[in-house]
């Protein structure tokens, strides 16, 4: 120990006056151990690696407070990996994506298999309704812990997830929203990350092209078909392909989707459907539920149904199928053809129900020939005889229903039906038939109780050319052993339905023409609850309003349910005789304008002391709302709904379209879009659309390139509108008895061609795409 701590005097270079004076080590001493991270520290890495797992993962966070968490967790991460400059390498090769920036929300479907959108046939098929109820989920829905299956706190132990818990069993739980009359969410949409929404932008583009064929250059299945062969094309680029190799947080189209804006003959804007909020329901929907419905109330609730049926002039204005005369038999005495249709319905009556099910073909034929009447349409007043006849006509015709039992008369039933349709060579063609019948109930739990007596399949004669499966839900699979003809269907309806009773429907003339059945008492709530405005309400509309029942939820791949649909008509014609004209859809003079709502939620919690932690990005959102079109869209549907900024914009070519990503990537909160509407319009009395497509190309990439990943685009294309309201303008003109205005059939044929581009609209939506937001 003295050996180290003496002094020695060591030469340098053998000079001792340089000599230089060195300690020896003093006694040694432990080498600092170094520190295990602090626990704090690894739990917080913990932490946000468990919110960042959820984030990229379907459903993503839907807890405001768990948002704000992870917001400041990942900057503290990004921090501390830039401080560790001898692991920075090796953390930024193995945690690319948490490098990055944050995923926004991704709006999608809510099948897990990732779809490849380049092939139209994967595309969605929704109604333009659907997208306006997520437009509201977006921007009103309050997100918690519980919407995505997850606490707010972490917990060694959570129970298996089954299914979301807003959603079970079909039907969707009470959510919190920022707005009152929320619709709930689309069955085939998802919105992940709603925490995240930090913008909202929508982008009509109207599309005037005349009609001149199926196909559109500025359509997006058209650009995206196009730019499959160009890989810098940035609708390529925006296509999940779904390879697994693309390890990025990028924006893409999350849905791709086909739209029928619109049902009946009346032409529909973009705005009109997605802009306005649905009507409230009606203020007691259970006022008197058990009036009229039990037990000798029966005679009671059938009048009142019976009141809704409607006129003979109404039956013809509406299309229904009118008897002229016996089928064949115009000429023969009366005594005859009494006897001969006496003797047919004889049969028709002692045939028991069990020996019904099971009639041979030839006789249901023959006993429909016997009954089959002579017809009219009486929309346009053409008698169906005159149709163009094929080998199979005649072995097909029209019936009427009859009494045959004198017990019916003092207490008639009511029925509603409800068939699905494929296209064959003749036009549409029975395929399914569904009958059910209203029970009387026993108490007030019963009081709308139906039973199901008709579900059959139906095969057509004639070569089928498209199933319609998206919305008939009928498939090859499904009729390849079926047997039963239309003639067995119509012999058991004729059994089961007598003149005196009543049939429920919505828009009732489509099956009883494909039933080829002619019956007077028919109740249609297409046109009991028809508009004042003469449009058709959908029946999916209908029953979601004032029912508050989903219904055609097939997601554009099973299609319809007619027994389903069937209950639900049933249903909405004994609430409407029940509870009378104030059981209808709410139309008010002015109706809600979205942006009108959105700015009123806000105005309302900033006046409440709202903050960034609020539930609904209406309520937290500090951005402006921005209104981008041409003059008379903004006069119509911009102009005093509460939007602080307007732009008018009358082309898609104008330089003023370009503001649209410049409004939604500004930095400055005064003077970035929180909810961003535009209505661009592309005119061309060509068919080039070259600047138009290069101009929307831009506009997409300029999107794509300096939007924030926290605002979802929804981006929706629309063809030929204003055309096809001069020509139902025109239309209608024509079809006034006074009027001496023509119209010829190639004025009908360009309005059904037009109507049918107006009806057929494409969407999609572009947010935030992560490796593993979807599973396969």
């Amino acid at each position: 120990m003295e050996t180290d701590a003496a002094t020695a005097t060591v030469a340098n270079g053998g000079d001792d006056d340089e000599a230089t004076k060195i300690t020896s080590p003093q006694p040694s001493t432990p080498s600092p151990i170094k520190k295990k991270p602090h626990k704090k520290r690894k739990a917080s890495n913990g932490r946000f690696k468990k919110l960042w797992r959820r984030a990229i993962t379907y459903p993503g966070i839907s807890s405001r407070e768990e948002w704000l968490e992870l917001i400041e967790l990942h900057s503290e991460w990004k921090a501390r990996q830039a401080d560790d400059n001898g692991q920075q390498q090796q953390v930024a090769a193995d945690h690319e994506l948490m490098m990055g920036p944050l995923p926004g929300p991704f709006v999608g479907l809510t099948t897990q298999q990732q779809r490849d959108f380049g092939n139209i046939e994967e595309w969605q098929t929704t109604e333009g309704s659907d997208h306006r109820d997520l437009l509201m989920n977006l921007l009103f829905r309050r997100g918690t812990a519980d919407d995505d299956g997850q606490s707010a706190a972490p917990k060694k132990k959570r129970k298996k997830q089954t299914a979301p818990k807003d959603k079970v069993e079909g039907k969707e739980a009470t959510v919190s929203t920022s707005y009152g009359n929320m619709p709930p969410m689309p069955s085939w949409a998802t919105v992940g990350n709603l925490a995240s929404v930090g913008g909202v932008a929508i982008i009509e583009v109207n599309i005037e092209d005349g009609g001149g064929g199926d196909e559109c250059a500025l359509m997006p299945s058209e650009l995206i078909k196009s730019s499959t062969s160009s890989s810098t094309s940035i609708w390529n680029s925006l296509i999940q392909r779904g390879n697994g190799n693309d390890n990025t947080i990028r924006r893409a189209i999350e849905a791709a989707c086909k739209v029928k804006l619109f049902q009946g003959g009346y032409p529909r804007s973009l705005s009109e459907v997605l802009m306005f909020v649905p009507p409230p329901p009606p203020t007691d929907p259970n006022k008197n539920t058990s009036n009229g419905l039990n037990g000798s109330g029966h005679s009671d609730l059938f009048r009142k149904v019976h009141d809704l049926r409607l006129t003979p002039k109404k039956l013809k204005a509406e299309g229904f199928p009118m008897e002229v005369h016996q089928r064949g038999k115009e000429n023969q005495g009366d005594s005859s053809v009494k006897a001969s249709l006496q003797s047919s319905k004889d049969k028709i009556c002692t045939i028991s129900a069990e020996a019904m099910q099971t009639i041979a073909c030839d006789d249901a034929l023959q006993l429909v020939d016997a009954l089959s009447v002579g017809v009219e349409f009486g929309r346009d007043g053409e008698d169906c005889n005159n149709d163009k006849e094929d080998e199979y006509e005649q072995l097909e015709h029209y019936v009427k229903t009859f009494d045959h039992d004198s017990e019916n008369k003092d207490k008639p039933k009511i029925f509603a039906i409800d068939c699905e349709m494929v296209q064959t060579t003749a036009g549409a063609e029975l395929a399914r038939v569904s009958v059910i019948v209203f029970v009387e109930g026993g108490g007030t739990n019963e009081e709308e109780k139906s039973t199901v007596v008709m579900d059959e399949l139906v095969k057509p004669r004639r070569k089928i050319l498209d199933y319609l499966t998206e919305y008939s839900g009928i498939t090859s699979a499904m009729l390849q052993d079926v047997s039963t003809r239309i003639e067995q269907i119509q012999v058991r309806l004729l059994r089961l339905i007598q003149e005196g009773d009543l049939i429920v429907g919505h828009s009732l003339e489509n099956d009883v023409k494909a039933l080829r059945l002619v019956h007077r008492n028919v109740v249609d709530t297409s046109v009991v609850f028809r508009g004042s405005n003469g449009r058709k309400y959908s029946l999916r509309h209908l029953s979601n309003v004032l029912l508050q029942r989903q219904i055609q939820q097939g997601c554009g791949s099973t299609g319809h349910c007619s027994t389903e649909d069937a209950e639900a008509a049933l249903i909405l014609a004994l609430r409407r005789a029940r509870q009378g004209d104030s059981f209808q859809l709410k139309e008010n003079s002015k109706r809600k304008n979205l942006i009108s709502v959105f700015q009123q939620v806000n105005r309302a919690a900033k006046g409440n002391g709202g903050s960034e932690t609020a539930g609904s990005f209406a309520e937290r959102n500090e951005g402006s709302c921005v209104c981008i079109g041409s003059n008379d869209w903004i006069s119509q549907f911009a102009q005093s709904e509460g939007a602080q900024h307007v732009l008018s914009c009358d082309s898609i070519l104008n330089s003023m379209s370009m503001a649209i990503p410049s409004w939604l990537s500004s930095d400055q909160s005064c003077k970035r879009a929180g909810l961003l509407w535009a209505s661009l319009s592309c005119q061309s009395k060509g068919q080039d659309w070259t600047n138009e497509v290069k101009r929307l190309d831009e506009m997409m990439q300029a999107l794509v390139d300096r939007v924030p990943l926290h605002t979802p685009v929804l981006v929706v294309f629309q063809r030929n509108y204003k055309r096809a309201m001069s020509l139902n303008k025109q239309r209608k003109a024509a079809q006034n008895p006074k009027s001496t205005c023509g119209w010829a059939s190639t004025q009908e044929d360009e309005w059904t061609r037009v109507m049918s581009d107006c009806r057929k609209c494409e969407a999609v939506w572009i947010g935030s795409a992560c490796p593993t937001s979807k599973t396969s």
